[in-house]
């Protein structure tokens, strides 16, 4: 029994290790030399954060829109943040580095990007999961059982969607306070986390990086759309 135990401790341990070590390292996110300057500079960023380090000309986005669309429409001046800053690389436009590597460095091809293929969403939004509105369960006219809101962590007012099958919450964004009743913005970071913060099976084969949990048998979209 106490090796059973012993087994049991240690494999917990291997698992909690790599949940807590996950990273963008050797994910489709390592993209350059330094993979953290690719997106973050500590020194003379734009302003926008946190410390964003990525530039790129005005985009006029079309956002989602339906008939089943509740909680519609998007904004419509277009993604908020965090949303927008994924999309400066998701929407299949050029983008360049603000502040580049190295002492007074100038600019390095390795730096510039414009993604192609499955992870361009481009600048039309219609086809994609609505992002950038505000979420609120009270408006559900087609009884998808959508969850209300609740604290999204312990330490934290930020508000979020709480889980039952994928036993995680998914945050939601604004003024980060339960005062502020425009924290409650459904964004890409609300099933997406950048930095592949979470393990689970099949990521990179059968189940995209960078989602929240563990999405099989539909388990994270099961969380919101509850009837279905």
């Amino acid at each position: 029994m106490k090796k059973f135990l012993l087994i049991v401790l240690m494999l917990s341990i291997v698992a909690g290790v790599a949940t807590v070590w996950a990273s963008v390292i050797g994910t489709p996110h390592d993209l350059a030399p330094e993979p953290c300057a690719m997106c973050h500079t500590p020194h003379s960023g734009t302003g926008q954060y946190p410390l964003w380090n990525r530039t790129q000309a005005t985009v006029t986005y079309a956002m989602y829109s339906s008939l089943t669309f509740d909680m519609g429409p998007a904004d419509p001046n277009g993604p908020r943040t965090p949303s927008s800053l994924c999309l400066v690389c998701h929407n299949g436009v050029a983008s360049e580095l603000v502040n580049y590597p190295g002492p007074c460095s100038d600019a390095d091809g390795a730096y510039d990007l414009q993604i192609a293929g499955c992870a361009d969403l481009s600048n039309d939004l219609r086809d994609d999961h609505p992002i950038s509105f505000n979420y609120s369960n009270s408006i559900d006219t087609d009884n998808n059982g959508f969850p209300g809101a609740i604290q999204w962590g312990t330490s934290t007012t930020r508000l979020g969607i709480p889980a039952v099958a994928a036993s995680v919450n998914y945050p939601l964004y604004g003024n980060d306070t339960f005062a502020n009743t425009n924290n409650t913005w459904f964004e890409c970071a609300t099933c997406h986390s950048v930095h592949n913060l979470a393990s689970y099976p099949g990521q990179g084969d059968y189940q995209v990086y960078f989602l929240r949990a563990d999405n099989t048998g539909s388990a994270m979209c099961l969380d919101c759309h509850r009837n279905r």
